[in-house]
């Protein structure tokens, strides 16, 4: 028997334009009246992306990895499909930081 799990999206899709500086927390809220308790991120440019995400609006700074050291989810270059992480129950929200300019793609989705 085939293990499979289908992820549907539980909200429109969000655009952060990302920077060198960390951006401004985006909050995300889905359509549905399920629960969403993953996030659907793709990140879009030439820079490695990283991510912080909370309950409320007060989201840590994120910080992209240096070399043996740790930091936030962090997000490769130029992906050409989006990866599924999990997240706080929404509403969340995010923030973003890239070691260029980039655009992510955030969406709620949830697992069936």
């Amino acid at each position: 028997m085939v293990n499979l799990s289908a992820i549907r999206n539980q909200s429109r899709t969000f655009r952060l334009d990302l920077t060198t500086s960390a951006s401004a927390a985006l909050q995300i809220t889905s359509g549905s009246n399920d629960q969403a308790n993953y996030v659907q991120l793709l990140n879009l440019g030439t820079g490695t992306a990283a991510v912080e995400f909370s309950n409320s609006s007060t989201v840590a700074d994120p910080v992209i990895a240096s070399s043996g050291g740790s930091g936030s989810y962090t997000l490769p270059p130029a992906m050409n499909y989006p990866i599924v992480i999990a997240c706080p129950a929404e509403p969340f929200y995010i923030k973003g930081i890239s070691s260029g300019t980039n655009t992510l793609y955030i969406t709620a989705v949830q697992a069936d």
